[in-house]
């Protein structure tokens, strides 16, 4: 029970990575206050919850909010107390239909090219097909919301005198930048440098701030993906696979928990061997 009297505010937590780090928490006795955008999902994230482990509750969250941010923390603070683990999970990956055909379409000719030719002669263009909302929806999301709800937790950890863990959702498209969703690459890599940052800001109250930064992990934000993509990850990855959301969850209750005391402004990445340098 290695979070035992451990609080834990969690954001996305409705399905995906979110719902199993919730769940893995709550094995190890923590309280888990689970929110989402969606109130339905949250609340049966916190359902499972409450069968491992007592005082799980939930919220709504839009993490692009602040004023929805604020008040998230502030009903955890009616409902469970205060916050000792927070987890910036909330993520998004494009839906767009004619996008995601675009950039379908042109890695099967980039890969096709290689394979025949042994060099890529089809232009990507997709920085050049982002448009405003679609850049600023994805910033919001991954960068404001991890700011927004890093600026609730700091105080409320400092004032309790317990110190307290921030663990942040990066990815390998922020380090690797690979190709296909370039404002994906810079929201992930922001959250990166701002964790680092934090971490300075935070050491001299006991706040140790990390970040995740998982490979292609088989959960709800591969929708996109069809069999063929995910069998050629899989080929290029050295473990032979895709990760899974329990594999991701280990690395949170990790940070969370006194084997990580002496980290912080670090970056873990499970990711089968896919990216080698972190």
């Amino acid at each position: 029970m290695q979070l035992a009297g451990k609080t834990a505010f969690v954001t996305g937590a409705g399905s995906g990575l979110g719902r199993e780090i919730c769940i893995a928490f709550a094995r190890e006795g923590a309280k888990v206050f689970a929110t989402d955008v969606n109130a339905a999902t949250a609340a049966e994230t916190a359902a499972a919850c409450a069968k491992l482990t007592t005082g799980a509750a939930s919220a709504v969250c839009d993490v692009a909010d602040s004023a929805s941010v604020k008040s998230a923390f502030a009903r955890m603070d009616e409902t469970v107390g205060g916050v000792d683990v927070l987890v910036n999970n909330a993520g998004i990956v494009h839906s767009d239909p004619a996008y995601l055909e675009h950039v379908k379409s042109i890695q099967a000719a980039q890969v096709m090219e290689m394979m025949t030719e042994g060099r890529v002669k089809t232009h990507a263009r997709t920085t050049e097909l982002i448009t405003d909302e679609m850049f600023d929806r994805m910033l919001r999301i991954h960068l404001y919301g991890t700011f927004y709800c890093t600026r609730e937790a700091l105080p409320r950890m400092r004032a309790s005198g317990r110190g307290g863990r921030v663990i942040n959702m990066g990815s390998i498209m922020g380090t690797a930048s690979l190709g296909g969703a370039p404002d994906y690459c810079a929201a992930k890599g922001a959250i990166l440098a701002f964790t680092r940052a934090t971490a300075r800001e935070a050491a001299s109250y006991g706040v140790l701030v990390n970040a995740i930064a998982p490979g292609f992990i088989d959960t709800p934000l591969l929708v996109n993906f069809d069999d063929a993509n995910k069998q050629l990850i899989a080929a290029q990855t050295p473990l032979g696979r895709l990760g899974t959301p329990a594999e991701i969850a280990s690395a949170a209750v990790f940070l969370a928990g006194p084997g990580a005391s002496f980290m912080t402004g670090q970056t873990v990445s499970p990711n089968g061997g896919i990216y080698m340098s972190q």
